[in-house]
């Protein structure tokens, strides 16, 4: 197995010269970035900072990230990636709570660190990733001080990473991801046997962000394979577009929302890039969607399920199955990759026949360790081996994967469960809708009333009538949405992926100060 600390200096033996990642404000050739990460390292040992430490890095997608990311590798110091967006507080917990040594941070983050560091008893050192002034991440990497290549590899079963989750489920908690496990998912994604096509002329462009288990899982695909790896921090569809046709790429890994986006982009000043494989995940993509998608773009398509829990990947729905055609399997997740396990499995842990829906369970070689300096945490969602992810579905007969919700996002509704991921997929069918959340809200009569919250297309709307009529062509009747709001954006995560528990907290305020009864403007319930 090819260690991920390796990637840069198997790079640099095959195609030193070849760019390994081009971003938008500078460029690494492999042998650059092989020199780089060892040279990071060292800089990192001089100042005591060696394996078991944990380094923290907060800033937006650059080539920087990359020696940083290496260099921990090769020391054994935990890397610390650190979502940008996040407020003072919660830069303070996880700088706190994973005791960072050094946080490497873009300077027009500075105020919020500031603001942060006011919060926690214990300090962390500096560095910012670009200065010209001062001490930078920058000037350490052109620093033309000559590094022995790095000795020392991370234990197998040492923590290279502790991601923290976005919060978007509650509390946040430190995953923490092995060397071991690490380098194994990238060679169980690579060695499936719907990538023989791809070959070392491929470029792929990232616009997920890098401290996501998703975006930097892709940039890590392509730099596997000694690729050229196209990364920018700007997710502008005229930039992606831009980008796409200049540099030649070939394939490409964003949130259908992005896809959307795009595709209201493309025209006659600014036609579609000739790609081979648009990769995406976080949510699924409707017939309509995906037919105007070939039409328009003319590749195949490729979809991923996974967590930060597992390194990433755990299903995976390959071009042959996005099949117009065939529009049941587009909301499936597809099947396990090689080496994983899914179960169904009810409240008691008890195993479920396909079809029969529950909790996904997964067993597999790249599950996280646990999470950090949470043995409660970790105790609930290891057991025996397996991860209870928290997300509904059910397999059908044929081993596909279909995703209900979040088992938290469950909503009640007249003693019936309804799945919101369900609704959604069917209101995003209707031309007037661009986006759509569905969450719950108390209801007197009911306990909970489906709500849908919708982000319209310019210049179209519908009414909540229009909507249910629609809808009761293809969902049951309780299934409907019994009150609509709209919003002109909805809240998002960095990687485009719908918060649903901020629309929840915003609709659930809403309503709870309106003088009308929830639901009074939807009748009974079918």
């Amino acid at each position: 197995m090819l260690w991920m600390a390796d990637y840069p200096s198997r790079g640099a033996m095959r195609f030193p010269d070849r760019l390994a990642i081009v971003a938008d404000q500078g460029t690494l050739t492999y042998a650059q970035l092989d020199r780089a990460s060892d040279r990071f390292g060292a800089w990192l040992k001089e100042r005591g900072i060696g394996a078991g430490a944990r380094v923290a890095y907060l800033g937006k997608n650059s080539e920087l990230f990359f020696p940083v990311f290496f260099a921990c590798l090769r020391t054994g110091v935990t890397l610390v990636p650190i979502n940008w967006r996040c407020a003072p507080g919660e830069i303070a917990f996880i700088l706190d709570d994973s005791q960072s040594r050094l946080l490497i941070h873009d300077e027009e983050f500075r105020g919020t660190i500031d603001a942060a560091l006011t919060q926690i008893p214990q300090q962390p050192a500096l560095l910012p990733t670009r200065a010209s002034d001062a001490e930078s991440l920058q000037n350490v990497l052109r620093s033309t001080t000559a590094v022995n290549e790095t000795a020392h590899r991370g234990a197998p079963d040492a923590c290279a990473m502790l991601m923290y989750t976005s919060g978007t489920t509650g509390s946040s908690k430190g995953v923490m991801l092995s060397h071991r496990a690490l380098s194994l998912s990238r060679h169980v994604e690579v060695g499936s046997p719907h990538w023989t096509d791809w070959n070392d002329d491929d470029i792929i462009l990232s616009p997920m962000p890098n401290f996501h288990v998703g975006g930097l899982s892709w940039m890590l695909i392509g730099l596997m394979r000694s690729l050229t790896c196209i990364l920018t921090a700007d997710a502008s569809p005229a930039n992606l577009l831009r980008l796409a046709r200049a540099h030649g790429v070939t394939r490409t890994f964003m949130v259908p929302t992005v896809v959307r986006m795009l595709l209201e982009q493309i025209g006659p000043q600014a036609p579609a890039p000739r790609l081979k494989t648009v990769y995406y995940g976080a949510s699924t993509m409707d017939a309509t969607l995906l037919a105007r998608c070939i039409e328009t773009f003319g590749c195949a398509f490729g979809q991923y399920f996974g967590m930060t829990e597992n390194c990433g990947t755990v299903t995976f729905l390959p071009p042959c199955d996005h099949d117009v055609n065939r529009p049941h399997l587009l909301r499936s997740v597809g099947k396990p990759l090689p080496g994983m396990l899914v179960d169904i499995r009810d409240s008691h842990g008890q195993s479920q026949p396909a079809g029969a829906p529950g909790e996904i369970w997964i067993q597999s070689p790249t599950l996280m360790s646990g999470y950090w300096h949470r043995p409660d945490a970790t105790a609930e969602a290891l057991i025996d081996g397996w991860y209870r992810t928290g997300d509904g579905g059910y397999l059908d007969d044929q081993g596909y994967l279909f995703l209900t919700d979040r088992i938290k996002d469950m909503i009640i509704s007249g003693g019936e469960n309804v799945y919101p991921a369900e609704v959604e997929q069917v209101l995003r069918q209707h031309p007037a809708v661009r986006d759509v959340a569905v969450v719950g809200a108390p209801d007197a009569t009911w306990g909970e009333i489906v709500v849908a919250v919708v982000e319209w297309h310019t210049g179209q709307q519908t009414s909540l009538a229009e909507l249910r009529a629609f809808a009761a062509q293809r969902i049951a009747g309780y299934k409907l949405p019994k009150a609509l709001e709209d919003m002109a954006a909805l809240p998002r995560t960095a990687t485009g992926k719908i918060q649903r528990i901020e629309v929840r907290k915003q609709i659930r305020a809403k309503r709870a100060g309106a003088s009308e009864p929830a639901g009074a403007n939807a009748g009974g319930n079918p």
